[in-house]
């Protein structure tokens, strides 16, 4: 999602009780981030996305799924909270008891769809900052190109075209899905 900078500093708990109807915001190293509301193309892959995950996940047992409105403190002093659009946490790596706040640490995939106001740029520097910041996978789907590029490491990115299939490595074990299935079928005229 493109973002609008402001120049407003807080933490991650004046993040949390910030209100602001029909606006999400991000916090990166203590600088507010509002980012405008996604299109229906955006929320349908999301929504597939976070069906196959989920259903995969709770059905092996193997830890969470979290949706687009879950931040996740990455850093503090200053404080980052960033959302991706669909994440997974393994069953080790999460509390006894949920936070009333957000997640402690990041999540072990990050899934960003692209939105029709994301540059490239933005989009890959959003890669490296969850990389950089412990994530061990990075799905970068792209719903116009239809393809998906996976993002592991300091290895370039595995770009995945409608015919392929996404398949989650070690990080979601047995977990693959045609990369077509992700995306709407146009309606016939």
């Amino acid at each position: 999602m493109s973002s609008m900078s402001s120049p407003t500093i807080t933490t991650a708990e004046e993040l949390l009780s910030l209100r602001e109807p029909g606006v999400r915001h991000e916090l990166v190293h203590g600088e507010l981030r509002r980012m405008s509301p996604a299109g229906s193309l955006h929320g349908v892959v999301v929504g597939r996305l976070a069906t196959f995950l989920g259903g995969h996940v709770y059905e092996r047992h193997l830890g969470e799924t979290f949706g687009a409105e879950t931040g996740f403190v990455l850093t503090r002093n200053p404080d980052t909270v960033r959302a991706p659009d669909v994440a997974f946490v393994e069953r080790a790596r999460l509390p006894r008891e949920y936070p009333i706040g957000y997640f402690p640490g990041p999540p072990d995939l990050a899934v960003e769809v692209h939105s029709p106001g994301d540059t490239s740029g933005e989009v890959q520097a959003k890669v490296r900052f969850w990389l950089e910041h412990g994530v061990r996978s990075v799905w970068v789907v792209d719903p116009n190109a239809r393809r998906v590029s996976v993002h592991r490491g300091a290895q370039g990115p595995n770009v995945l075209g409608i015919d392929d299939v996404l398949d989650g490595d070690d990080v979601l074990p047995g977990f693959a899905v045609p990369v077509r299935t992700l995306f709407p079928v146009p309606a016939a005229s």
